[in-house]
């Protein structure tokens, strides 16, 4: 999918895969358990600003958002996805949520004096060229006053199985490509913790998920 044009019905199938995996196979919840764990501290009707980076189609801003909702938090959720044909798939999605706005642009192309309080992304991380992760990284860390949290796949042989075997099941032939590719391409905790000494981000920690996931989060001081 990183290398070629999809149709919309292809686009369409692979975000509603992508958006089973996270809601049942615990990609929503990593993100979702460290943010409730710092919105302890936030203060009642206190605006809270998210910026959700390569946000696909918008499942996470909107599990946030719901999130939200339901503990009555006032958040607003910037999405950022590079693809417009994802962006406006994005759009649709999150159109019934107006505290998730949608931008087709490149996380290094925001505008500086942009800044949010927490920043995320999910799956991401492992698209991203492995010379250019420190980088990535850091601009993330730039946007966020508060805190980060990073999600993604956990490599291993068995995750590689339950990838192939869940794509198997739900995803069309693409899907069952990618999806084991995509665990070739992801982290071990101890190499995203890695990552956040070589950034200098040591603010940062890695944890192992469940559903063969893990974070790289932390909230500042």
């Amino acid at each position: 999918m990183d290398t070629r044009p999809f149709d919309p019905d292809q686009a369409r199938r692979a975000l509603r895969y992508l958006a089973l995996t996270n809601r049942r196979f615990g990609g929503a919840r990593a993100i979702l358990r460290p943010l409730a764990r710092w919105s302890v501290r936030w203060h009642p009707g206190e605006p809270v600003r998210l910026l959700d980076v390569g946000t696909g189609g918008a499942d996470i801003p909107i599990a946030i958002a719901q999130w939200g909702r339901k503990h009555g938090f006032s958040l607003r959720i910037t999405a950022v996805e590079l693809l417009p044909s994802i962006a406006a798939l994005a759009k649709e999605a999150a159109r019934a949520y107006p505290e998730i706005t949608v931008l087709t642009r490149d996380l290094r192309d925001l505008p500086q004096e942009l800044t949010f309080d927490y920043v995320t992304a999910s799956l991401f991380l492992h698209h991203v060229p492995v010379g250019l992760r420190t980088e990535a990284l850091r601009a993330m860390d730039r946007r966020a006053r508060k805190g980060l949290v990073i999600s993604d796949l956990r490599r291993g042989l068995l995750s590689y199985w339950a990838a192939g075997a869940a794509a198997g099941l739900w995803g069309d032939k693409i899907l069952r490509h990618d999806s084991p590719l995509a665990v070739r391409r992801s982290f071990r905790a101890d190499e995203l913790d890695a990552l956040a000494r070589e950034t200098g981000l040591t603010y940062l920690r890695a944890r192992n998920e469940s559903w063969f996931r893990l974070t790289l989060s932390g909230e500042k001081a």
